[in-house]
């Protein structure tokens, strides 16, 4: 026995020294978590060790390497943040290219059937179109990567703050996402594609820093650096910074969030590093959306990535026009905060039913696809035809995809203001929403009906089983209730209606998301305008600190 022991207590100071210090190896169970102890099978989630034991094994090993190895890790570091860069960058122009080319044959298809009057027809292959492609994002998601289903927010984040759950980066996962995503956005849900740009970016990080998927690794020695957690979770940061800065072509605002909203361990090094990987998405996503916008991808090309370039006319402003935007951000922190609790409940109540087995689940998206889908095509019938405005800076009506004007069930030379909202994209409607010189477009019943109809399907369809997230929907409702606003300020103030629109979706914004800081700075790189910088300041400030005195609820 004694004897046995002390064999034992030797091979284990022996596999201690054989060990990898730095390993990305994961135990199958782990024994050391109170709430695995419980069972095997329970709580397959392991925390992370961010801190490097740098004992006397660990500077050894570095001294033997000399310059040479010092050069490859950090050559190696920036190698990788490059790449990082440049494939989100590359998944994100894709993405969109998809949503737009998809959903815009979609839009097409049903306006030239309005415009022959089959009107039941339309309805049918734009409910069912809708219907498939939710059911398709349904289906894979829940089958094949469960992990790819929301916005991938919470889990990016809690992985950066050490906790470990299974198959959150993996190379299924990562497909799952991206091809998820665009279904989802493609059907009409009020969902967005911000959040899955987060997720999917730290899934390249993660990936690319093991050198693959388990199955398909690479066994470069170089790689082998990467093989912890700490570099590993320096990477998965540079991942959802460069995800956001793909979504919106935000850059500065990329590295924002990363160092807000998801990050507990920051440095110096990391957030050049983090920089220097948004910025290859910036400069990749200028090539490639110049390259579209001689009409040479489809569909794609007038709107770009959501809200590209929507304002860029001067702003002035005066002091009369502070109280309306202190109005918008008390606003937008009461519904903001109303927001969060009613998604809150919602969720449990998914929660409930998702448990019942996968078969729940997508019964569930599909009925929440067919509600929207009625919605969308039955309530722009609730608005009254306007004529045409003669000083129109675009085509009246517009017959296609996107635009302004919407022709829907009108006559000749008229539009139906609610169509040119709700029975789009929600890119399209921001755009619409944050669009200059339309202060006479929209009647007030519109966007009334229009806002409340955003508010609530944007927290149904949060939760379903389908790469989804709630950046964008949330940009929407604050818009329509900002717009809503400039139109009963009228000429009292000098703000045109779209910037009331872009004050509201940061009000928004703030309220239910509860940032700041990288709001203000993506707000800002979305209209290319710093001179609603001191407005967009302080309408944050005053939604974030009404809502939390409300609840401490965050819209991830």
């Amino acid at each position: 026995m004694a004897t046995n022991s002390i064999n034992g207590e030797a091979n284990d100071d022996h596999e201690s020294v054989t060990i990898p210090l730095l390993t990305s190896e994961r135990s199958n169970v782990n024994s050391t978590s109170q709430v695995a102890i419980v069972g095997a099978n329970v709580c397959p989630i392991e925390s992370l060790d961010y801190e490097i034991a740098e004992n006397d094994l660990f500077k050894q090993d570095w001294r033997s390497g000399g310059k040479i190895q010092i050069f490859q890790y950090v050559f190696m570091k920036w190698l990788l943040c490059f790449l990082i860069g440049l494939i989100v960058s590359l998944i994100g122009f894709l993405n969109n290219l998809a949503v737009e080319n998809i959903a815009g044959l979609k839009f097409v298809v049903t306006s030239n059937m309005m415009l022959a009057k089959r009107f039941g027809m339309a309805f049918l292959v734009f409910s069912v179109s809708n219907l498939t492609l939710t059911l398709f994002a349904s289906i894979i998601t829940a089958f094949i990567a469960p992990a790819a289903a929301g916005s991938g927010i919470p889990e990016v984040k809690a992985y950066l703050n050490g906790v470990d759950a299974p198959g959150i980066f993996s190379l299924r996962t990562l497909i799952v996402k991206i091809i998820g995503s665009i279904s989802a956005v493609s059907s009409s849900l009020f969902v967005g594609k911000a959040g899955p740009m987060v997720h999917t970016g730290a899934c390249v990080a993660a990936l690319l820093g093991q050198g693959g998927s388990k199955r398909f690794r690479l066994t470069w020695r170089w790689l082998h650096f990467f093989r912890n957690d700490r570099d590993r979770r320096d990477l998965v940061t540079c991942g959802s910074a460069a995800g956001i800065a793909a979504g919106f072509r935000a850059p500065v605002g990329g590295v924002l969030f990363a160092l807000e909203e998801m990050a507990s361990w920051w440095r110096s090094v990391l957030l050049w590093r983090s920089f220097f990987t948004t910025a290859v998405v910036a400069i990749v996503l200028r090539a490639l959306i110049d390259f579209c916008l001689s009409g040479k991808c489809g569909l794609f090309g007038k709107g770009g990535l959501i809200m590209f370039d929507v304002y860029s006319a001067s702003v002035t402003y005066h002091l009369i026009d502070v109280p309306p935007a202190l109005a918008l951000g008390v606003i937008g922190g009461i519904l903001g905060s109303l927001y969060n609790f009613l998604l809150d409940k919602v969720l449990r109540i998914y929660n409930l039913i998702n448990e019942k087995g996968i078969a729940y689940k997508i019964f569930l998206a599909c009925a929440i696809s067919v509600s929207t889908s009625c919605l969308l095509f039955g309530l722009p019938w609730l608005a009254s035809c306007q004529p045409c405005p003669s000083d129109a800076s675009e085509s009246c009506p517009t017959i296609g995809r996107s635009g302004n004007f919407k022709k829907f069930q009108c006559p000749p030379g008229h539009y139906n203001d609610l169509a040119s909202l709700i029975f789009n994209t929600n890119d399209d409607a921001v755009r619409n929403l944050f669009s200059k010189n339309t202060n006479s477009e929209f009647q007030y019943s519109s966007i009334l009906i229009f806002f409340v109809t955003c508010f609530f399907l944007s927290i149904f369809s949060c939760g379903i089983v389908a790469p989804a997230g709630l950046f964008v929907p949330v940009i929407v409702t604050g818009a329509s209730y900002g717009r809503f606003v400039g139109m009963l300020v009228g000429s009292h103030s000098s703000l045109n209606h779209g910037l009331y629109a872009v004050l509201g979706a940061a009000s928004f914004l703030g309220g239910s998301m509860r940032m700041t800081v990288s709001l203000c700075v993506i707000i800002l790189e979305l209209t290319n305008n710093l001179l609603l910088l001191p407005l967009i300041m302080l309408v944050l400030l005053i939604s974030k600190t009404v809502a939390d005195a409300f609840n401490g609820l965050s819209g991830h």
